[in-house]
Formats: structure tokens, C-alpha cells, sequence
């Protein structure tokens, strides 16, 4: 789905035709549009972090004063390796009490 909307929202910006943005919903028919600036730029971090980016070069595109407010707006998208882990175990143990 990523790759999708990645590949919608390239054709979108390398175009000047409103037709493509009616086309792929980003405007309504009238050629308002649909998303407001901060919907954007939410859904470009979040498609950043998916991507691997790390929370310090994220900071510095989205001119977060800090790496804290970053981690407050977009902490629960991280990957956190030892949270699977804890889950992982819970669920074995799950499983072979059963």
C-alpha cells in the first residue's frame, strides 16, 4: 500500500494537471482541497518512519525544536525491537499453557 501511495503522490506532484489530483482525490471536483497542510505533513513522517528514517533526521525536516517533541507526536510509529520480543515471549508462554 506504501508503494502505492508513494507512486499516486509522485505522479500528483509531477504534474500541473488538476485533473490528476481530482483523479487521485487529493482536491474535490471544484478543486478545493481535501487535506489540510498538517494531514500532509503527519502523512509524510509517518510514511518516513516507515521507510526506516531515523527520529533525529526526521527532527531536522519537520523543524522540531527537539527530539522529544518528535517523539511525542510520532513515538508509537517507532519500531521498538524489545516490545516484540515481550510479546513474542507472552505468547509462547500463552500458547503452551493451553
Amino acid at each position: 500500500m506504501t508503494k502505492k501511495i508513494l507512486t499516486s503522490l509522485c505522479s500528483i506532484l509531477s504534474t500541473a494537471q488538476p485533473r490528476g489530483m481530482i483523479d487521485c482525490e487529493i482536491v474535490d471536483s471544484e478543486g478545493q482541497p481535501k487535506f489540510g497542510f498538517h494531514s500532509l505533513r503527519h502523512a509524510a513522517a509517518s510514511l518516513f518512519i516507515e521507510q526506516g528514517w531515523t527520529p533525529k533526521k526526521i527532527q531536522v525536516l519537520l523543524g522540531h525544536s527537539s527530539i522529544n517533541m518528535t517523539f511525542d507526536v510520532y513515538g508509537h510509529l517507532f519500531h521498538n525491537p524489545e516490545e516484540d520480543v515481550a510479546q513474542m515471549a507472552k505468547m509462547e508462554s500463552d500458547l503452551l499453557a493451553a
